[in-house]
């Protein structure tokens, strides 16, 4: 008998406690630019990158985004990193640019 109390314990809190995990997802505005392909954090900045060749910056958790690929001159954006203060874009073919991590500075090719 205290088997399937116990038993009828667990099960009873782990359905009440499992409950509030569930995700609430909430459509934002943005980014543009196509499918997006990857993401990156700096800080309180959040980065996207698009396969339509678009980074986007947003520093209000999503709410909001702006372009901060000024100077991007390849197509396609496949993989973002952060090192330090420099987020790293990786594209399809184009090569590896980065910026500082503000919109306003344009993104640099790496030299080969």
């Amino acid at each position: 008998m205290k088997n399937i109390l116990r038993f009828l314990f667990v099960v009873f809190c782990l359905f009440t406690i499992t409950n509030p995990l569930h995700a609430q997802w909430i459509q934002t505005n943005g980014p543009y630019g196509g499918a997006v392909s990857s993401f990156a954090v700096s800080g309180t900045n959040l980065f996207a990158g698009t396969e339509g060749g678009c980074v986007s910056l947003s520093t209000n958790n999503g709410t909001s985004w702006t372009a901060a690929s000024i100077g991007l001159t390849s197509t396609g954006v496949g993989v973002l990193a952060v090192l330090g203060t420099n987020l790293f874009a990786g594209t399809y073919g184009g090569g590896v640019f980065f910026p500082p991590t503000t919109a306003q500075a344009g993104l640099r090719r790496v030299p080969a």
